[in-house]
């Protein structure tokens, strides 16, 4: 969770106006924070609104029992 914590951080140093409030627990976080790293880090575009969204995400208590 530190390595996702640290790659929000630095997503928005690097996208002020499109800031990601927190990180969530799903999946999705992992994907957009380290998979796709390389893209928005490098000068890529930044993550859409959608994206964020997934990042944000929480899973809610008791989803999977």
């Amino acid at each position: 969770m530190k390595d996702l914590e640290a790659a929000r951080r630095r997503y928005n140093e690097l996208q002020p106006d499109r800031p990601i409030k927190r990180v969530g627990d799903a999946l999705e976080a992992s994907y957009y924070l380290t998979a796709m790293r390389v893209v928005w880090e490098h000068g890529g575009k930044p993550l859409s609104d959608q994206e964020i969204a997934s990042v944000e995400m929480m899973t809610p208590p008791g989803c999977f029992s």
